[in-house]
């Protein structure tokens, strides 16, 4: 797929998919569909989610269970992150029907978390940096299958230069050049993705910051918010 394929396809699919479990963990009892509403400079301003539970009579709509999802690991837990093929075949299998197209889902989108915005916050001098957070746990295996995916060739610097970072990778796209470090945060029961880009900016950084989104919740990390950082 060419680059610019790769931002076209994004532009259209921007809504992340999970299935709700039951207690036990294992039954999927229903859908969760989430989306990052993204100021100007990129950074998240808002969190818009709709859970769609039979039981429950339908879609309904919580920025409380959006937060709790974030800081609370059992919530966490009884949610499968999946793509939009696995939300339809769970849709129609708990008697739903055709899934809605996104457009449509985004209309079950009525009670938002809005996120902190403001001026960015200040590391230092060079380029801005777009961090993405996660919240979650990865144990050895998970952190090597993720390291591998995004491409990390680069070992930590000198101890306390680089805290928390795992390693880095780089591409350049079309003119832009990007940097990225895959970095634990607050005591280690977080991520985030570091991302610079040298000119900053543009559909090619909304597009990999996507793409690093969709690759970390294949591995049971939930996207918390997108900082922007100077």
């Amino acid at each position: 797929m060419t680059t610019e394929t790769a931002l076209r396809h994004a532009s259209t699919t921007t809504l992340d998919y999970y299935l709700l479990h039951g207690a036990d963990e294992i039954q999927a009892t229903g859908l969760l569909i989430e989306e990052f509403v993204l100021a100007d400079d990129l950074s998240a301003a808002r969190l818009r989610s709709a859970g769609w539970t039979p039981a429950d009579g339908g879609w309904w709509s919580s920025a409380t269970f959006a937060r709790a999802i974030r800081s609370d690991r059992h919530v966490r837990a009884r949610l499968t992150a999946v793509d939009r093929l696995d939300a339809e075949t769970t849709y129609r299998g708990l008697g739903g029907g055709t899934l809605p197209d996104e457009e449509t889902l985004r209309g079950h989108f009525h009670d938002d978390a809005e996120l902190a915005s403001g001026a960015p916050l200040r590391l230092g001098t060079g380029p801005d940096v777009h961090r993405v957070l996660f919240a979650g746990e990865l144990d050895s295996r998970q952190t090597a299958h993720l390291c591998a995916l995004l491409r990390l060739d680069d070992a930590p610097g000198p101890e306390g230069t680089r805290p928390g970072v795992v390693g880095s990778g780089r591409l350049r796209v079309d003119e832009t050049n990007f940097r990225w470090d895959l970095r634990r945060v607050g005591g280690d029961i977080a991520w985030c993705i570091d991302v610079t880009s040298e000119p900053a900016g543009g559909d090619a950084l909304r597009w990999l910051l996507r793409q690093f989104v969709g690759v970390a919740r294949r591995h049971g990390l939930v996207p918390a918010t997108i900082d922007r950082l100077s």
